[in-house]
Order: structure tokens, then C-alpha cells, then sequence
């Protein structure tokens, strides 16, 4: 199964209660505010554990005075000791707290700041050397050309869920998204469908939580 926004669209509409037609066929016929309502749920579902299917590692070759890389496009994670998870050939770099005041020197790098988008090294490295950064990924999925995207737009964008949480990923979203929907706490079918939503979204992160997966390796 392939949990693509139409899909999740025509699932979310044939719910009870739902105020969709659930038979569109295209993202011509979507409705906006239901479109809205399901990427709110994945965002709000997405953020709140840390899935490690979202987890990747970003890696840089260094070049010999080149001391600024590119970031990868996620949060760099940290270990259980608050280090971020930049290393250099398996050493962790230090986050430099106050950069400004840094002189330019060349060496192994033992450090490291960010400047825009932008990770800079310091010292400038010497020689050709590997950093690798841990993060957690802030895109969601594919659109249908393979690149990667942050919300789901159009109906053949994909959302990256390893198969043996696609069911589950799919119920917490649908009725999450359904609780986005509805206007108000006092709606006589919140309650319903925040049950359903709290019941949904515990048993995902349980199996979460069971079946680890192997971190993507970005260059």
C-alpha cells in the first residue's frame, strides 16, 4: 500500500460524519480546508515522536580550505549528553557558541557554527576528511518526480512511511485530520473521534517503537 494524498483525501471524506465527497478523482475536485486538515494531523504526528524512519545521516567529504558546507534539511540531533551529533571521522565536533570572535586557522577541525545555511568547520580543514551530521528529516515525502517535499500538495504526492506502519500511520491521520476538522470542542462528534484519534496514534507509536529501521545516508 502507498499512502498517496489522494488516497488519504477520498479515506478522511468516506468518514462518519464527514462533510467531503468522498469520491474525488482528482486534486481538481479536493476541497482546501480537508487538504489543510490532513497535513496539520501528519505535522502535528510527524512532531511529536521521534519516528526513526525519519532519522538520517547527512555526510560531508571535506575539501582541503574549504570550511563552509551544505546543512542538511532536518534537526541535527543530540546525544543523551545534549552533543550534537557532529562528527569527524567518528570525533564530535564542538557547537563554537560565539563564532564572531573565532581568528582564521587552518587544521583538523574540532568545531563547528552554523552561518545562514550553512555549516562552517573550524579550523578550516587541511585535508580531505568525512563529518557526518545525524538529523531528523522535516520533509514528509515525494511528489511523483521522486523529489523530496514538505507537505502534500498534489494527488500523486506520496507520503514516506515504511510499510509496516502504513495502516496504522494512516488511521492516526485520518482521524486526526477529522478532529482538525471539526470547528469546535463542543461539536457532539469530537469526543468520538478524539477517542478514536488517542486509541489510533498510541498503537502507531507502539509498533513505532518495536521495528527500528536502518538511517538513509544523504551525501
Amino acid at each position: 500500500m502507498t499512502l498517496t494524498l489522494l488516497d488519504l483525501y477520498n479515506t478522511a471524506a468516506s468518514q462518519e460524519w464527514s462533510m467531503y465527497d468522498n469520491d474525488a478523482a482528482s486534486e481538481e475536485e479536493f476541497e482546501d480546508s480537508l487538504v489543510l486538515a490532513l497535513n496539520k494531523a501528519i505535522t502535528d504526528i510527524y512532531s511529536s515522536y521521534d519516528f526513526p524512519f525519519r532519522e538520517r545521516t547527512h555526510v560531508i567529504l571535506t575539501l582541503t580550505g574549504v570550511e563552509a558546507y551544505e546543512l542538511p534539511r532536518g534537526l541535527i540531533k543530540k546525544d543523551s549528553n545534549g552533543r550534537y551529533l557532529v562528527k569527524l571521522n567518528s570525533k564530535f565536533l564542538d557547537l563554537i557558541k560565539n563564532p564572531e570572535s573565532l581568528k582564521h586557522k587552518c587544521g583538523m577541525p574540532e568545531g563547528f557554527y552554523i552561518k545562514g545555511d550553512k555549516i562552517v568547520l573550524y579550523p578550516s580543514p587541511i585535508e580531505k576528511s568525512i563529518v557526518t551530521i545525524d538529523y531528523s528529516t522535516l520533509t514528509i515525502g515525494e511528489n511523483a518526480a521522486g523529489e523530496e517535499i514538505y507537505t502534500l500538495k498534489n494527488q500523486d504526492d506520496v507520503l514516506s512511511v515504511p510499510p509496516h506502519l502504513e495502516v496504522l500511520m494512516k488511521d492516526a491521520i485520518i482521524t486526526k485530520a477529522m478532529i482538525n476538522s471539526i470547528a469546535s470542542e463542543s461539536d457532539e462528534n469530537y469526543s468520538a473521534y478524539k477517542k478514536q484519534a488517542d486509541k489510533a496514534y498510541r498503537l502507531l507509536i507502539k509498533y513505532a517503537k518495536v521495528i527500528n529501521v536502518d538511517k538513509r545516508i544523504v551525501q
